[in-house]
């Protein structure tokens, strides 16, 4: 109200204005009404003009529709010189009550609320206080018992994970790699999740140092390492469904067959999706889904198939023997699926 009634001058001005733009001569709704005109006429000879001519008619509705409630609204406007003074004295009550209690003049309310709870409890405020420094010590106690064992147990298990997860990285075809799970210090106080934070580092290489794991990985090593602990910890965890993409960068032959068998027993826990294009991996696969994409007229369409057996040897023929299907590739195709299950 405060804000209409203060700017009430200027609201008639700006929509009197406009209301002389839609309403006048060769104005905006003429002009609309002309142009649905000949647009409706042309129609009639080409009925894909239809729903474009229909479209420009309700525009010319709305644009009469606005012409009606922009006079409604012109009616109502009123400038009110006492009303806004109170309103503005009102106001500046608001904004020093606002400033006195730190807050923004929607939280005002609340603001009352807290100050009346206080002074209701003026009188049991010494007790209260006692008992609940005496509950925050008990408490505190209590965290740092459990933070202590917490921290131990955390210890122990960083060092187990981070051999298993090593172990498991250089068997996905990653000779060299290790990674360490880094437990790091948090400030003094109580956290709700223990005294420390844990940190995945890794180092790719023999001889160079320990990063963190997001800063050092690229694509398809981030897919084995999350592989490797995703098998490491498969008996601990649960997540419906583990996504890999580009697990198979930079590998082949046996070390590939490895991921596909990794992924298996992944498989027997979770949802495995996983892109691949080595046949190797695809092997291993319960269900073959083949993405492809296609140049149409309304532009790039891809697709996706699910296989049946006879396309599934097909496709793994595919990969391991180019766009030409041979005898050869098929049965080698079907030896390696063969030998997956």
């Amino acid at each position: 109200d405060f804000k209409t009634s203060a700017n009430a001058a200027s609201l008639i001005e700006k929509a009197t204005a406009i209301l002389g733009q839609l309403e006048q001569e060769s104005g905006v709704n003429e002009q609309l009404n002309g142009l649905s005109y000949e647009l409706s006429l042309a129609a009639e000879t080409d009925e894909k003009l239809v729903p474009i001519s229909a479209l420009l008619s309700s525009a010319q509705v709305q644009t009469q529709e606005s012409i009606y409630e922009l006079t409604n609204y012109l009616s109502s406007l009123s400038v009110d010189e006492q009303t806004t003074t109170e309103l503005e004295a009102r106001l500046s009550e608001l904004h020093d009550l606002a400033r006195k209690h730190n807050c923004q003049i929607t939280e005002l309310i609340i603001a009352k609320d807290k100050v009346v709870a206080e002074v209701e409890s003026i009188d049991g405020a010494g007790a209260s206080i006692d008992a609940l420094q005496q509950q925050q010590n008990q408490l505190s106690q209590q965290y740092q018992k459990q933070a202590k064992r917490l921290s131990k147990i955390r210890a122990e298990k960083a060092i187990h994970l981070s051999n298993a997860v090593t172990e498991a990285m250089q068997v996905l075809g990653m000779p060299g790699s290790e990674v360490k799970v880094n437990l790091a210090r948090k400030a003094e106080g109580v956290h709700y999740n223990g005294d420390e934070g844990v940190d995945f580092l890794v180092k790719t290489n023999v001889g160079s140092d320990f990063k963190a794991l997001k800063k050092v990985a690229s694509g398809g090593e981030l897919s084995r390492i999350s592989l490797a602990i995703s098998v490491v910890s498969s008996d601990s965890e649960y997540t419906p469904t583990l996504i890999f993409d580009e697990v198979d960068v930079g590998i082949s032959g046996a070390v590939a067959e490895v991921v596909g068998q990794k992924l298996k027993q992944l498989s027997e826990h979770y949802q495995i999706i996983c892109i691949t294009h080595l046949a190797q991996v695809a092997s291993f696969g319960h269900q073959h889904l083949r993405v492809s994409k296609a140049q149409q007229d309304e532009g790039a369409q891809t697709t996706v198939e699910q296989l049946s057996n006879h396309e599934r040897v097909d496709e793994v023929a595919r990969i391991l023997g180019g766009a030409t299907i041979t005898d050869k590739a098929r049965k080698a195709a079907e030896e390696m699926i063969k030998q997956s299950v």
